[in-house]
């Protein structure tokens, strides 16, 4: 976990629960003042003088459960996990329903490398609140160095519908991915050490990994052991198409469909790649076309389909397309920005201008599409 997810985590659940409880006046008082100054010592990023003060609470009122999940967690912004652990447990002590205490717990455990005692926890945390992204994540996490590989993948792709935007679960999930593909090769060439699945696994891994030139190698001497295999020369003209090398992807692609007519993606890629190069219009819309009668929920496939629409000056089969794209994956900001574009040159002022406040709000940074040019 690095310095600023700690920090973020922490900025999340900390210091969110209400100091309550029944003492002397002169004790409640005390209690009051130091809870205080806690407070201003962290807002001050003084750790070490907040730890202080909780300590000095909890030997007013050891068995403040508040104060035993704050001094927890600025142990964990520490990275003392032993002692956050100890904490986070003793707030448990003195508050079995004091919930909050259950993310940074199992967490802490996951950061000392106790996985058993983690996913325990954890588990507890999700299901009692099974909106936690945090528990989430941290679930996953400790299930795939259990080794539950499968169910750690599942888990994240489940937080992810829930929370698209999580970057560390994204990151989280294309770790495990790498890991998996990692596990695969070695056993592929303990395996088969001369086989073209090796090679191919290579590729792919190297392709998540935008080490484009050592994947392109890769597919190729795959493709050299195995000619012809399904997918051989898509890969390689998918390494050419990330590239923004279309011509030579184009060709590829073609080679691709002379052995598998029905890939929609090399189909599309086409498509896309003519539409760069503006070249063979005529040719592109086919091809879109195409990939579409193959894979009808293809949203990129749409979005150039009608962009080519658009080209010839059909603009209201252009906006059927762009609204599709947004039912299939409604981040596509590019579809409004081109929906705006189609709108206004279609004389109607006041959608164009909608596609364009929203396109703004999802990509403040974006041109204006009325600033667009064919």
């Amino acid at each position: 976990m690095t310095v600023r997810s700690l920090y973020c985590f922490v900025a999340l659940t900390a210091f969110s629960v209400s100091v309550g409880w029944s003492q002397t006046n002169a004790t409640e008082a005390a209690v009051e003042d130091l809870y205080a100054e806690a407070l201003a010592a962290r807002r001050s990023g003084d750790l070490n003088g907040a730890i202080a003060k909780y300590q000095a609470i909890l030997k007013l009122s050891p068995k403040l459960a508040a104060a035993h999940n704050n001094l927890g967690l600025l142990y964990f912004q520490q990275s003392n996990f032993p002692a956050a652990a100890q904490a986070f447990e003793q707030g448990l002590l003195a508050d079995p329903k004091m919930t909050a205490s259950l993310t940074p717990l199992g967490s802490a455990y996951f950061q000392m490398a106790q996985f058993a005692k983690a996913k325990a926890v954890l588990d507890r945390a999700v299901r009692l609140t099974p909106r936690d992204e945090n528990a989430q994540l941290y679930r996953a996490r400790t299930m795939f160095s259990l080794g539950e590989r499968e169910a750690a993948a599942d888990a994240l792709q489940k937080l992810l519908v829930q929370a698209p935007h999580n970057i560390e679960a994204l990151y989280t999930l294309g770790q495990m991915y790498m890991q998996l593909a990692q596990v695969t090769l070695k056993q592929l060439n303990k395996e088969a050490p001369d086989s073209y699945l090796s090679n191919l696994v290579s590729g792919q891994l190297l392709t998540s990994m935008e080490d484009y030139d050592g994947a392109l190698a890769q597919f190729k001497k795959a493709l050299e052991k195995q000619p012809g295999f399904r997918g051989a020369h898509y890969n390689i003209g998918n390494i050419y198409w990330l590239e923004g090398k279309w011509t030579e992807a184009i060709v590829e692609f073609k080679q691709e469909l002379g052995a598998d007519q029905f890939n929609c993606l090399a189909h599309w890629k086409i498509a896309n790649s003519l539409l760069n190069l503006r070249e063979d219009q005529k040719t592109a819309l086919s091809a879109a076309q195409t990939a579409l009668q193959l894979c009808p929920d293809l949203a990129q496939a749409h979005l150039d389909l009608g962009r080519l629409l658009a080209d010839t000056g059909d603009y209201p089969k252009a906006v059927e397309h762009y609204r599709r794209v947004l039912q299939l994956a409604p981040e596509e900001s590019t579809a409004h920005f081109h929906l705006a574009t189609a709108y206004r040159r279609m004389g109607k002022t006041e959608e164009a201008n909608a596609e364009t406040r929203i396109l703004q709000e999802m990509s403040p940074k974006a041109p204006a599409p009325q600033d667009q040019r064919k």
